[in-house]
C-alpha cells in the first residue's frame, strides 16, 4: 500500500502544494495532470525524497528510497560521452544489480555514443536503463515526450504488464492516454490534489480548465 501525504511543500516562501493525501491499496496505473507550474514534479520528488517537504511517503509502511523505485523524469540525466551499453551497465551499477539481462523495449544502437543521438533516443536509452530492474513503483514524468507513435506504443504495452504487480505514476499533456488506461487520474491545481475514479473522468476537464 502506498501512502501519501504531503502536509506543505515550499520553495522559499512560497507555497507549491499543501494538504496533499493520496492512499492507494493495489498495483495499476495512476495519472498525474495539472497545468504547468502546479507541482506535478514537484510532488513525485517528494515522493521520492528528493525534496524536503512537511508529511511522509510511505510504501508498505517504509520510507520510499530512490534505488528502490523506477524513476524516469521528464528530462533525464543521461552521460553523452558513454555508449547506450555503457550507459545500461553504469545504471545496472548504480542499482546494485550483480546480474542482469537487458530488457530492452526499444532499440538503439548500443555501440553508438550517445551524445549523437536525437532528443527520442536519448529517452528510450534511459528507459531500457530504468526497466532493467521491476521495481514496486514506478514515477515516469512526461514519459511520451520526444517518443514517435510506434515507441508511445511500445512503452504503454509494457506500462501495462507491469501495472499487473507494481504501482505506476504517470504525468501526461496526452490525456487520451490517461483516460484509456488510468485506474485513477489524480488533478494538480492550486497546490491542492483533487482524485478522479475512472466513471468520473469526463469531468476532470472541466474542474482543469474552469
Amino acid at each position: 500500500m502506498l501512502t501519501i501525504q504531503i502536509d506543505q511543500k515550499k520553495y522559499g516562501n512560497i507555497s507549491i502544494l499543501k494538504d496533499i493525501k493520496i492512499n492507494i491499496e493495489q498495483p495499476g496505473i495512476y495519472g498525474v495532470i495539472g497545468k504547468n507550474g502546479h507541482g506535478k514534479t514537484t510532488l513525485f520528488k517528494c515522493i521520492l525524497g528528493l525534496e524536503q517537504f512537511k508529511g511522509n511517503c510511505l510504501l508498505n509502511g517504509e520510507k520510499i528510497l530512490l534505488q528502490n523505485a523506477g524513476w524516469a523524469p521528464t528530462e533525464p540525466p543521461i552521460y553523452n560521452e558513454l555508449t547506450a551499453k555503457e550507459f545500461y551497465d553504469f545504471y545496472a551499477h548504480l542499482l546494485d544489480l550483480k546480474t542482469f539481462i537487458l530488457n530492452e523495449i526499444f532499440k538503439v544502437p548500443e555501440k553508438q555514443l550517445i551524445r549523437e543521438f536525437s532528443t527520442g533516443m536519448k529517452k528510450k536509452t534511459y528507459l531500457n536503463a530504468v526497466f532493467q530492474k521491476q521495481f514496486p513503483i514506478y514515477i515516469l514524468d512526461e514519459p511520451f515526450n520526444g517518443l514517435d507513435l510506434e515507441s508511445n506504443y511500445l512503452l504503454m504495452n509494457y506500462i501495462r504488464k507491469l501495472s499487473n504487480t507494481s504501482i505506476i505514476f504517470i504525468s501526461s499533456h496526452i490525456l487520451e492516454i490517461l483516460y484509456k488506461d488510468c485506474d485513477k487520474i489524480f488533478l494538480l491545481k492550486d497546490k491542492k490534489i483533487t482524485e478522479f475514479e475512472k466513471n468520473d473522468f469526463s469531468e476532470i476537464e472541466n474542474k482543469l480548465f474552469m
